[in-house]
């Protein structure tokens, strides 16, 4: 198993990252690192990406802050495991932060990047990699319709209300995958008419990129 050197971490602010980590600890109950990495990759995939390395260390900072408190269970023939919870502290930093407004939509996509410098792909290069595209967003769209079947539910619900939505999940999270799913699809949409385009402008360019350099 890698092991991820800590290195001194100057403690300064929190970021959306850092509540990210903090509201699945607080919706899920206590965790481990390699738990929450697998909680972050189900339920906030739609909106957010994180490497071990980077929940790691926003552990480290939130427990710096006072947010998280860190608890080591001994194993047998494994390194003892360290589970995290939240504190006080740190449900009314995330109470705080849900009171705070957000306005900005970020988009990190590699993909839009070359589609915006498509005139300097090689001949055929930009077709396949439309292509990758769609067949990643295609799996993509369908982990969102069955995640709709497998929606988290708030470990400090009263049981009989745990059980009584069990199948429905949090209402919350239903919202934002709902939004994953239309998102995607309409992506999806627009990749096709770029393919089309892209297909359509290098048979009419020779295969040739459109600019010449």
């Amino acid at each position: 198993m890698k092991r991820y050197q800590e290195e001194p971490l100057e403690i300064t602010e929190a970021y959306p990252i850092t509540y990210g980590v903090l509201g699945l600890l607080a919706f899920l109950g206590p965790m481990s690192g390699y738990d929450i990495k697998r909680a972050f990759d189900h339920a906030l995939a739609p909106m957010w990406g994180a490497a071990h390395s980077q929940i790691y260390k926003e552990l480290r900072r939130m427990e710096t802050l006072g947010w998280v408190r860190m608890k080591r269970e001994e194993q047998e023939s494994r390194p003892d495991r360290k589970v995290y919870s939240v504190t006080p502290e740190g449900r009314q930093a995330l109470i705080a932060w849900e009171g705070q407004p957000s306005f900005v939509l970020q988009m990190r996509d590699e993909l839009l990047l070359k589609i915006l410098f498509g005139s300097y792909a090689p001949p055929g290069a930009l077709k396949a990699t439309v292509k990758a595209g769609i067949e990643f967003y295609e799996q993509r769209l369908a982990v969102f319709r069955d995640n709709l079947n497998h929606l988290i539910i708030r470990h400090d619900q009263p049981q009989e209300a745990q059980e009584a939505g069990q199948s429905n999940g949090d209402p919350y999270a239903r919202l934002i995958t709902q939004l994953a799913i239309a998102g995607t699809e309409t992506y999806l949409k627009w990749l096709h008419e770029v393919l089309a385009f892209v297909e359509s402008h290098q048979k009419e360019e020779g295969g040739q990129p459109g600019i010449q350099r």
